[in-house]
């Protein structure tokens, strides 16, 4: 490890702070304006979840298309790109006054923030950090967990101090002056990187001798039977940690909670995500992700579970726990188990394809517990019918990777 983050540290730095700077697009950070944002505009849960679904949908239908740009486009330049488009959205949610306006600017910080950061972000470490494709991922993606750690409470602050409004362009204008001058300093020299990379890629020899694997192209997986049974348990943590968190005022006054107390706890969750992300990269390096795709949404089922069956406040405390568990696990899995199943020469391309189907997952969540919870479901039904999913779910992944494991022997390389 020592040696990696000498040898690599602007790389990894890179992928850290992309992950940590897609905060304005997730959903943990959208969430705490919520209440502002549908008082101002009047409107009620079902409906501000509506339009949040809506424009996370179109996100995830344009990034099947945008998302194979980290394929063709030189990262530096894509990167800067995002960036500044990430900017804009910020700006464009601070100017919103009507439903259409919210809509557009939501697509733009949803698409850019949860899509395309995160995908360059984790195709980055997979691709050119093969050996230690678990490691690497899991040091960029506690970024991710940081965010979730600090952000909360700067937020609410902010929010506090200057407005709702006034807060979004401040988190544009910060994220603009660091990211910019950030991705020039540590990609200087990533061109000499990707000649190498391609090199090797396309060098038949090489390639047999060193990716072994067969590279898989989109079309290929879509008609892999396997993808779809391993996809419940991919999606599970972004339909059900969205859905919740979306709604997670509601949640802490359905259950009587403090929203002093849910935001300390949340760190305690952002602090798990953190340090088991980190052990995470430690088994996916030493184990196959596709086995620990069955194992890694059951810790977020178990506390659903919990969820259904109390309101006490050590309830909160363990679905907290529990709830950073599974989200140190699902954050590093993802890029190393498509680069293990289906190689790294069509990744951004296939990285697109799941990533849009996590986005599509992650916008219907909101909108249909919205609907749901005005019409007087109660939060416990929804979360045991969530602990059902996921026990379904990791039956079908662990039953995808006994059909996958001939594949996995064999070595990427020698």
């Amino acid at each position: 490890m020592n040696k990696l983050l000498a040898t690599e540290w602007r790389l990894l730095l890179f992928g850290f702070l992309l992950s940590f700077w897609s905060a304005p697009g997730q959903t943990f950070f959208i969430s705490l304006f919520s209440g502002a944002i549908r008082e101002e505009l009047s409107l009620t849960h079902g409906q501000f979840g509506g339009i949040y679904s809506f424009a996370t949908l179109l996100s995830a239908a344009a990034i099947v298309y945008t998302g194979t740009l980290v394929d063709r486009i030189d990262l530096k330049k894509f990167s800067i790109f995002i960036v500044v488009g990430s900017f804009i959205g910020c700006l464009l949610i601070s100017f919103s006054h009507g439903a259409i306006m919210l809509l557009i600017s939501i697509f733009v910080t949803r698409h850019i923030g949860q899509g395309l950061k995160t995908l360059t972000s984790v195709t980055t470490m997979v691709r050119y950090l093969e050996p230690i494709k678990g490691k690497a991922t899991a040091i960029s993606q506690t970024g991710y967990s940081l965010s979730e750690a600090v952000m909360p409470s700067i937020i609410i602050g902010l929010i506090f101090w200057l407005g709702w409004r006034s807060t979004w362009q401040v988190t544009g204008v910060t994220l603009l002056i660091i990211m910019v001058p950030a991705i020039l300093y540590l990609l200087r020299n990533h061109d000499i990187r990707h000649a190498n990379y391609l090199k090797d890629v396309e060098n038949p020899q090489i390639t047999e001798r060193t990716y072994r694997r067969r590279q898989w192209t989109r079309s290929e997986v879509l008609a892999d039977k396997r993808f779809y049974m391993f996809l419940p348990g991919l999606l599970a943590h972004s339909i059900l940690f969205t859905g919740f968190i979306f709604h997670q005022i509601h949640l802490i006054e359905s259950k009587g909670w403090s929203l002093s107390m849910w935001g300390m706890l949340f760190s305690v969750y952002a602090s798990v995500a953190f340090l088991f992300s980190l052990y995470a990269g430690h088994l996916v390096d030493k184990y196959d992700a596709a086995r620990l795709i069955a194992i890694a949404p059951l810790p977020l089922g178990l506390g659903l579970l919990l969820l259904s069956m109390s309101s006490h406040t050590f309830t909160a405390v363990g679905f907290m726990l529990l709830l950073g568990l599974s989200s140190g696990f699902v954050n590093t899995l993802s890029g190393p188990f498509y680069s293990e199943l289906y190689g790294n020469k069509y990744l951004g391309s296939i990285k697109s394809l799941s990533t849009s189907m996590m986005v599509f997952s992650s916008a219907l969540s909101p909108f249909i517990l919205g609907w749901f919870f005005d019409r007087g479901v109660s939060v416990e039904k929804l979360t045991f019918a969530g602990s059902v999913y996921v026990l379904i779910a990791s039956l079908l992944a662990w039953y995808a990777y006994r059909l996958s494991r001939d594949d996995l022997t064999q070595p990427a390389y020698d």
